[in-house]
């Protein structure tokens, strides 16, 4: 099996739909996607790598970058990323830990690379330009390398809740199973249109559907967003798939003027979304179906339902964010412990690189060899679902009492956190003047508060919607 087994058919049958579309890049179909993996697949040959060999890839998403993955992972060669603001020590942790033999990157990229002593040892580096474009009289076609379901296809690195590098690795196997059941729960979404991506792992799956994906700009900028909206009627796409920062964008923009109409599905996870910013969508973007999308870096997706009736029920008990989860996907098997939501399935990763903190805590192989997955989130289950209840590792009674705070003072940019003696403190942006005459207002309203402090809050980078407590603290 190979992963990359399912693109080629689209280079064939589809060879004039798009594909990608970037904003740098501009309109790519199918057939030439498939020519930039062959071009990489030409480099990689001539670079002898095997199946088993790791790259090191690093470049901003869009056709390019794109196409070096689909050439690598079709001869076999593992996709090193990380994330480049990664701590240096880090980087040179994860970096001797693969031992890649060629680092691909953009211009930028390599100069990053020049910093880091343990990139800077990597035995050929090769620019992502020289890797598609191909060689000079290169007749190279696009081919896939037969591999073991277990062998690595994507190792990605990011930075964990303990701060430590973690590495997850994604086979040949589970690439193949996760898009099964992604693309079986998304049925509903399988429109002719391309996917509106603004995680570039969508982007990747889409290629082996053959739908097609238009990439989100990077700043999320309004010239951007409405470069999208004037692609032709067939290239404009039908669906987005997103956090619920990037829908706060799109509600504000849509209030100025109408936007991405085309839209018949919006699916948002990857943080705790507010009822309000959900409503708003609803608003802009009646006709489409709305789903709230449960899961984690190491299990996607795993609770799904429509985000209406999540409002609906989290309204309905007084909260202010859409904490209804709806059920678990049939796939997996789900057990509710006091350290959390713990699940197995096809689409739960198995392996994790090197001493990676958190990765080895989370994860447990039963007596039958299957593998388990903590979310590490408190899960409370009822009759109508399950209902997200906070960090496992926070009080519950200071996961509720934030609720209480967000929907006194009307946002959830703010959360509590106790001192050395175990004294609640809230720390938000602007909280103060929201909390009333600097906050006494606030403390009277929650007597279990002992303080109230204006801070920046700094937020995951991937996301840019879940809070970061412990580097939100550090800087306050």
């Amino acid at each position: 099996m190979n992963c990359a087994a399912r693109f080629p058919p689209h280079v064939r049958e589809r060879a004039e739909r798009l594909a990608l579309w970037s904003r740098r890049s501009g309109r790519v179909d199918f057939a030439g996607m498939g020519r930039l993996a062959a071009a990489a697949q030409g480099a990689a040959d001539a670079e002898a790598l095997r199946p088993g060999d790791a790259a090191l890839v690093l470049a901003a998403p869009g056709p390019p970058m794109f196409a070096a993955v689909l050439g690598l992972l079709g001869r076999g060669v593992t996709v090193v990323f990380l994330e480049p603001w990664l701590p240096i020590p880090d980087i040179e942790h994860v970096v001797r830990l693969v031992q890649p033999r060629v680092f691909i990157g953009s211009r930028l990229a390599q100069l990053w690379g020049l910093q880091v002593r343990a990139v800077r040892e990597i035995p050929r580096w090769l620019s992502l330009g020289s890797v598609t474009r191909g060689r000079r009289g290169a007749d190279t076609a696009y081919g896939i390398e037969d591999v073991d379901p277990s062998t690595p296809a994507i190792i990605t690195f990011t930075s964990g809740t303990t701060g430590r590098p973690k590495g997850i690795v994604r086979t040949h196997g589970y690439m193949w199973s996760l898009h099964e059941i992604v693309t079986d729960h998304g049925r509903r979404d399988a429109y002719e249109a391309p996917d509106l991506c603004v995680f570039p792992n969508l982007a990747l799956l889409h290629l082996g559907t053959g739908r097609g994906a238009v990439l989100a700009p990077r700043d999320w900028s309004e010239r951007g967003l409405r470069a999208v909206d004037r692609l032709p009627a067939g290239d404009r796409p039908a669906s987005l798939s997103c956090g619920p920062t990037f829908v706060d964008r799109m509600n504000a923009l849509a209030e100025r003027s109408p936007l991405l109409e085309s839209l018949r599905s919006i699916n948002v996870g990857g943080a705790q979304t507010d009822c309000a910013t959900f409503e708003r969508g609803f608003g802009h973007w009646p006709d489409a179906t709305w789903r709230h999308v449960y899961g984690g870096t190491e299990a996607e997706p795993v609770a799904l339902t429509d985000a209406v009736h999540a409002v609906g029920r989290s309204r309905a008990r007084g909260l202010f964010q859409a904490l209804h989860l709806g059920r678990p996907i049939p796939e997996l098997e789900t057990r509710n412990s006091a350290e959390g939501m713990w699940v197995s399935g096809p689409n739960v990763v198995s392996g994790h690189i090197g001493d990676v903190g958190t990765g080895r805590d989370a994860n447990r192989i039963d007596e039958d060899g299957r593998v388990w997955h903590c979310m590490g989130d408190r899960i409370v289950v009822d009759d109508e679902g399950w209902w997200y209840a906070g960090r496992a590792s926070q009080p519950a009674e200071d996961f509720d009492l934030e609720q209480r705070i967000y929907a006194r003072i009307g946002s959830s940019a703010c959360f509590v956190a106790r001192d050395a003696d175990g004294r609640l403190h809230l720390y938000g942006e602007s909280v103060r003047a929201r909390a009333g005459r600097q906050g006494i207002e606030l403390l009277r309203v929650f007597p279990e508060l002992y303080d109230v402090h204006d801070v920046t809050i700094v937020r995951d980078r991937r996301h840019r919607a879940r809070i970061d407590r412990k580097r939100t603290l550090e800087r306050a």
